[in-house]
């Protein structure tokens, strides 16, 4: 079992019709790490390549990791796009407006002790850190080189980071009028935020 303080477990979200090489093989790491009790659990969830964003998906599930991913992410000053990818079209036939998320190949979280601790693939800057990288960390017990401490609550900001539309200010909570994207303020940190169930 991990030597850190709180048990990992850790799910692994792929597209089904990727299962090839290498990723069959990334999916078999992670098993083993399992047996090998070097984590608590492993889980691994399928997802489509595309989502439509909207209270009627059958995808209601992916869409909660997907959230939960991205407040980690703006909690701790952190990328997850790419490579997730929210993007609103309007049909040139029906008017209609949909927002749409574009899902990663092969995305990893971590949790420790329940609570989201790291999502790969992520960026902070130039810096790029893959699922591949999270799954050596795991083998060698080095996750602690990726621990990120929470960034510091700051102003919530007047534009959304997506799609650059002016925010609308709903108790202190930013909502992009465009794409439906919620902003916190940097580092504004989600209270209570635990583990759900996986999709």
């Amino acid at each position: 079992m991990s030597t850190g303080p709180e048990p990992l477990d850790v799910s692994v979200y792929v597209r089904p019709a990727q299962l090839v090489e290498p990723i069959d093989s990334k999916i078999e790491t992670v098993r083993q790490l399992e047996s090998d009790e070097m984590i608590q659990s492993a889980s691994v969830h399928a997802w489509p390549d595309k989502i439509v964003l909207s209270e009627r998906t059958p995808y209601t599930g992916v869409i909660d990791a997907f959230r939960e991913m991205e407040a980690w992410a703006d909690d701790h000053d952190v990328s997850i796009q790419p490579p997730f990818d929210v993007r609103t079209t309007t049909s040139s036939f029906t008017g209609e407006r949909r927002t749409i998320l574009r899902t990663p190949v092969i995305c990893l979280t971590v949790y420790a002790g329940g609570q989201l601790s790291n999502v790969f693939p992520h960026s902070r800057g130039e810096e790029r850190y893959s699922v591949t990288d999270a799954i050596a960390a795991l083998r060698t017990d080095s996750m602690d080189m990726f621990s990120l401490e929470p960034t510091q609550p700051g102003q919530l900001p007047d534009r959304c980071r997506a799609c650059d539309e002016l925010l609308t200010n709903v108790q202190g909570i930013g909502v992009c009028p465009e794409c439906d994207r919620i902003e916190h303020g940097l580092g504004a940190r989600r209270k209570g935020l635990r583990r759900q169930p996986p999709p």
